[in-house]
Order: structure tokens, then C-alpha cells, then sequence
């Protein structure tokens, strides 16, 4: 009975690809998210409104663009 689904095995493999995967279309969109709104926006963009937490906020324009990329990165995949 080959190519059936096999709900009833943990398959550590499958986990792992499927959270890799995730993780790489999340990251992904979100670096489109940016680099689209930084150019529509004439922002500098930068790896750093990804991963510094000290920008993500209301009290710059480099974290309002960042906020709003992630608002749109939640949206385009809710």
C-alpha cells in the first residue's frame, strides 16, 4: 500500500522540512513586503528593519515602514 498518507508515523524529517520551509516563505514575503514599500516610499532598505528590534516602532519612518510591511506580511498570508 505504498503512497498512502502516514498519519499514525512521526516523521522528524517532514517536521523539520515543513517548519524550514515556513520560516523561509515567511522571511521571504517579508523581504518583498520591504524592499516594496521602501521603494515606493523612497526608504533605505536594510536588513535591519527585519531583525533589530530597536527600529520596529511608531516614532521613526524607518519603523513605521517596517510595521506596515509586517501588518501587510500577516495580512497577505492570514
Amino acid at each position: 500500500m505504498a503512497g498512502q498518507f502516514r498519519s499514525y508515523v512521526w516523521d522528524p524529517v517532514l517536521i523539520l522540512s515543513q517548519i524550514v520551509l515556513m520560516q523561509n516563505v515567511y522571511y521571504g514575503s517579508l523581504g518583498l513586503w520591504l524592499a516594496l514599500v521602501d521603494g515606493l516610499l523612497r526608504g533605505s532598505p536594510s536588513l535591519d528593519q527585519m531583525f533589530d528590534a530597536e527600529i520596529l516602532g511608531f516614532s521613526t519612518p524607518s519603523g513605521r515602514l517596517s510595521m506596515m510591511s509586517f501588518i501587510l506580511n500577516a495580512l497577505t498570508w492570514s
